[in-house]
């Protein structure tokens, strides 16, 4: 069967789940952490796929990359990923938590955002920016992450949805120096 249709009815399986106990939004934050830790760590999906390794010891990997700063992990992501593992599917956990993730997105309303600046700012600026990409966008929520890059020079670069407003100055300076070579 396709990996993609199986990561699918495992993650709307797990949506479900989750709301019936009410920790939905805990477990899109769990989910989130997983998707991260694949990302960051290289060598998780091939950890997974070690035959060496114990169900056990799979178990606690994934939960530990589920982990929210150090909390428990809801009762729900908890018996989701022993069941995945019990079931020998748990190298598609990434493919899951990403589809949990994007379906926990749409039935909520919720638009993921960049903001990335030169230098550190104060709250009160990109509590701005989120309010203005929520009137635009009408989301219900718009989650911000906020990252500093030297590199932009000046200015600021925002992301969201389909939407990337590049006002900084490295891309000015790059017209610039474009339209001066024509």
């Amino acid at each position: 069967m396709d990996i993609g249709i199986i990561s699918v009815r495992y993650a709307r399986a797990l949506l479900r789940f989750a709301g019936a106990n009410g920790e939905e939004t805990a477990v899109y934050h769990e989910m989130e952490n997983m998707s991260r830790a694949f990302r960051e760590v290289r060598t998780m999906q091939s950890m997974l796929l070690n035959p060496v390794l114990a169900d056990s010891q799979i178990v606690d990997l994934l939960l530990a990359a589920c982990r929210v700063s150090g909390s428990t992990v809801t009762r729900s992501s908890n018996r989701f990923i022993k069941l995945v593992t019990e079931h020998r599917r748990a190298d598609l956990m990434q493919f899951i938590a990403n589809s949990y993730v994007t379906f926990y997105r749409k039935k909520n309303n919720v638009i993921k955002g960049h903001l990335v600046l030169p230098s550190e700012v104060d709250e009160s600026i990109s509590r701005k920016l989120r309010k203005i990409v929520e009137e635009r966008s009408q989301a219900g929520t718009v989650e911000f992450e906020v990252r500093v890059d030297e590199s932009i020079q000046g200015g600021f670069i925002l992301e969201y949805d389909t939407y990337r407003l590049d006002a900084s100055l490295r891309s000015q300076l790059n017209r610039l120096h474009r339209s001066l070579k024509n």
